[in-house]
């Protein structure tokens, strides 16, 4: 099976051969010369080609109108149908001047739109930016002293002779563990100073 393509092309083809002979003609009977009369028939047939090209409803439909127009125009002189007069004239002059600015039409709408510049293009126009360095002064950061390094210092309390007894039951009692104030209070009966005295010995062998 032919393509549908190429039936378009042989048609094409055909039909150019065709009207450019009657074409010729015309131009021919209408007093150019050989050279000038090949030049109706190019400008017509190639705005068709332009036409079918780009596919535009209505250059296709100009286009063929005046391919009809030189046709039946040829066609009625050489039958003797019909007279040079002035108006065939008139018709036949203006059908060059129409090919050529609509084949000039769509030459121009075939340009391609300029492209939109790339984004890496565009970064790597841009000038890098300079970053001036300040020279920084050196700072002198005393060094932290952590609470591990510091001396620890015992801690005495003078503790009456009749407290000995009751711390030496406190460490009994509590297994070597310190107490809180008001569980010495509780426990042994005594007061709050007494409590203060017993609990600050404890800290102190502790620490």
């Amino acid at each position: 099976m032919i393509p549908a393509k190429w039936l378009a092309h042989v048609s094409l083809a055909a039909g150019v051969v065709f009207t450019a002979t009657a074409e010729y003609s015309l131009a021919r009977r209408l007093g150019a010369q050989e050279a000038v009369a090949v030049m109706l028939p190019v400008a017509i047939d190639a705005y068709a080609i332009a036409a079918l090209k780009r596919f535009r409803a209505f250059d296709i439909a100009l286009s063929l109108l005046l391919m009809c127009a030189a046709q039946v125009s040829a066609h009625l002189l050489d039958s003797h149908v019909m007279p040079v007069n002035g108006w065939l004239v008139v018709v036949v002059s203006l059908l060059v001047p129409a090919a050529i600015w609509r084949t000039h039409a769509l030459a121009r709408d075939e340009q391609p739109a300029p492209a939109e510049p790339n984004l890496l293009d565009v970064i790597q126009e841009v000038p890098a930016a300079t970053v001036e360095r300040v020279p920084e002064t050196a700072r002198e950061l005393a060094a932290p002293v952590l609470a591990a390094d510091e001396p620890r210092t015992r801690v005495s309390v003078a503790v009456p002779d009749d407290d000995d007894e009751l711390i030496a039951d406190v460490r009994v009692d509590f297994n070597g563990q310190i107490p809180t104030y008001r569980d010495l209070k509780d426990r042994y009966g005594i007061g709050q100073a007494r409590a203060k005295r017993i609990r600050a010995v404890l800290e102190g062998e502790l620490s």
